[in-house]
């Protein structure tokens, strides 16, 4: 429930940044991270919602293929791991810094 909720976060906060954006000249989000956010709400689309651990494995496996680097690689592969380690309680601190590096 924890994990359904973080990425719900996710996607909503990666809409609510691009509706209050104020006009005007816009930072690139990377290729990488683009991708990423269109693998994770693809994932939670087919999903219905809930990442169960066949979808959220799949979705870590995706997310690790993304040809990244730097802090983005690091952003997408440590939310990618959260997916799937049980010692993670849920998905907010990964989800933060996802968005850290990725959502801006």
């Amino acid at each position: 429930m924890n994990r359904i909720l973080a990425t719900t976060m996710l996607s909503a906060t990666t809409v609510g940044t691009l509706l209050f954006l104020p006009a005007g000249p816009a930072q690139a989000q990377s290729t990488a991270c683009s991708t990423a956010i269109d693998l994770i709400n693809a994932a939670i689309t087919e999903s219905g919602g809930n990442l169960d651990p066949e979808t959220a494995n799949s979705l870590s496996t995706k997310l690790l293929a993304v040809n990244a680097s730097g802090t983005d690689k690091d952003a997408i592969a440590a939310y990618a791991r959260a997916l799937v380690d049980d010692k993670v309680p849920d998905m907010a601190a990964a989800t933060v810094d996802f968005n850290r590096s990725c959502a801006g």
